[in-house]
């Protein structure tokens, strides 16, 4: 009689192990279709990506043409920071929820008499990789766009809309020089085919319509140096004032 309650006893100890333990088990049927934990991501603006991009409306920086000496003002016309939550609505990523920062300004150019319209790139849970990369910034004029990475890791990045563009991140500048003006941490991006860089009715033979092109970004300025490697002249900065 003992042997068999012994027994008895036994037998519920192990399914009462069994089904504690079954879920836990990923190799076990209903392990995967258990409801993941919630998670959230907080994506924010770092200081050296502030440091390149902020700047209040009025801030301005006038450029010198190398070959015509033309100027051009671009003055800050509006700027806005603000936060964007957003939740997965696909099956693997329906727990995860992201809130990340967003910038967006105007710069209006003087010699072009155009806008580029400036912001950072959208995310979404839904991405896979939407924790990498960090911001980029997106220049429009118009519509015709074109993205140029922007943060501190610099990743390379590829045309918008047409996709005959891509951008790649190839060093940094710890001095650089313009105009006598000595700037520091100058970012160097180029372009192979820049879409923005001559209007769309503007004479230039269609061989330099969209030039090769180097965009120079030095740190606490923005912008100090545009290269047009195609035609051999560039627009570089003679003066400016940042408004934080």
């Amino acid at each position: 009689m003992k042997t068999i309650i012994f027994t008895f006893a036994l037998s519920m100890l192990s399914c009462i192990c069994f089904i504690g333990c079954k879920d836990k088990d990923p190799t076990k049927p209903g392990y995967q279709n258990k409801a993941p934990k919630p998670e959230y991501y907080r994506i924010r603006f770092n200081d050296e990506f502030k440091s390149y991009l902020f700047c209040k409306p009025s801030s301005y920086w006038i450029y010198k043409n190398t070959k015509t000496n033309e100027l051009d003002t671009q003055t800050c016309t509006g700027f806005k920071v603000d936060s964007v939550t957003k939740i997965g609505d696909e099956t693997y990523s329906k727990h995860i929820t992201i809130q990340y920062d967003r910038m967006r300004r105007n710069i209006y150019s003087s010699f072009n008499k155009w806008t580029y319209y400036e912001q950072t790139n959208e995310k979404t849970p839904n991405a896979d990789d939407f924790k990498k990369g960090g911001h980029k910034l997106i220049r429009q004029v118009y519509g015709e766009g074109l993205l140029i990475p922007f943060t501190y890791q610099f990743i390379i990045g590829t045309g918008a809309h047409t996709g005959s563009s891509s951008t790649a991140y190839i060093g940094m500048d710890t001095t650089l020089i313009i105009q006598g003006k000595t700037y520091f941490n100058v970012a160097k991006f180029e372009i192979d085919r820049d879409n923005i860089w001559h209007p769309t009715d503007t004479p230039v033979p269609i061989e330099f319509r969209k030039p090769n092109a180097i965009y120079y970004w030095a740190k606490n300025v923005g912008l100090v140096k545009r290269e047009n490697k195609s035609e051999n002249y560039s627009w570089e900065l003679i003066e400016h004032q940042i408004i934080k």
